[in-house]
């Protein structure tokens, strides 16, 4: 069956001006999908045909008759599944093409003999084009899986780790081994230094009464000479004074003389009282 080419010229115009259509409102809401519904309602806008609004499903935006279920050259599609059926078609009005569920081999056998009979295949096989033979296609398949692998592994490199001991030559293990043996040997008297240090820590717990009792007593040893050495200077300084006004007056050092022994036998007679009085409360008790 041949077809005018006139028609199918005005088959490819109509398909270039025919819109996209669409479901209502699939722009708007995601919920909906593209695919085409035909719109229902008493009050749609896209069935009432109104201006703004996309256009739905007519006759006027359908192809000829003539041309309808036909290739773009004007020949008619014939599926097939094996090798039989390709000498029931005829090469001038028919054009062959192959089944999904047709595996390899099968695809490999039709697509030689459609080129013995001059048969077109729309769908021809990737496998076919370059190899004749099903043990060259299996080769090439394999070299294929092999080229791709090596390019993932050099893709993915793994990283490069640390340099382990067993990765370690014979010369460098051993000395490792002596390194590990001179710190061990530097270690061990450190930890006997440990050991006899820790025992006079608890001596010192029991030495540290008597200390506090000898730091006490230095403590008021410290305060009474600190007295001493505060009366010295009152004393030199009375001394110089008293030096000062003898070269004045002689009779102003006479006086102060017979003055000074009196605060003298004063200061005597009362540390006596105090003693006696003290050695009497003894008694009492």
């Amino acid at each position: 069956m041949t077809v005018d080419k006139r028609l199918l010229r005005e088959r490819d115009k109509i398909r270039k001006s025919r819109p996209k259509f669409r479901r209502q409102e699939s722009w708007r809401y995601k919920r909906l999908k593209k695919s085409w519904r035909k719109p229902i309602g008493i009050d749609n806008s896209m069935r009432h045909h109104k201006r703004g609004i996309p256009t739905i499903v007519r006759v006027g935006f359908r192809g000829p008759k003539a041309t309808r279920g036909l290739t773009r050259t004007g020949k008619e599609e014939v599926l097939i599944h094996n090798t039989d059926e390709l000498e029931q078609i005829t090469p001038k009005t028919q054009v062959a093409r192959i089944a999904s569920s047709v595996g390899t081999r099968k695809k490999v056998a039709i697509t030689n003999r459609a080129d013995e009979l001059g048969i077109k295949i729309i769908n021809r096989p990737e496998e076919a084009l370059s190899f004749a033979t099903i043990s060259e296609i299996s080769e090439e398949l394999l070299q294929e899986k092999d080229s791709d692998a090596k390019k993932k592994s050099e893709a993915k490199k793994p990283r490069k780790k640390r340099p382990s001991a067993t990765s370690l030559t014979a010369s460098e293990l051993e000395e490792l081994e002596r390194i590990e043996a001179e710190i061990g040997m530097k270690k061990k008297p450190t930890t006997k230094k440990s050991t006899t240090t820790k025992k006079p820590a608890a001596k010192k717990t029991t030495t540290k009464k008597p200390t506090t009792a000898k730091s006490s007593t230095t403590t008021k040893k410290s305060t009474t000479t600190k007295k001493s050495t505060s009366t010295k200077t009152t004393t030199k300084k009375a001394a110089s004074t008293a030096k000062k006004s003898a070269s004045k007056s002689a009779s102003a050092k006479k006086s102060s003389s017979s003055g000074a022994k009196k605060t003298t036998s004063s200061k005597k007679s009362t540390t006596g009282t105090t003693t006696k009085k003290a050695t009497t409360t003894k008694k009492k008790k």
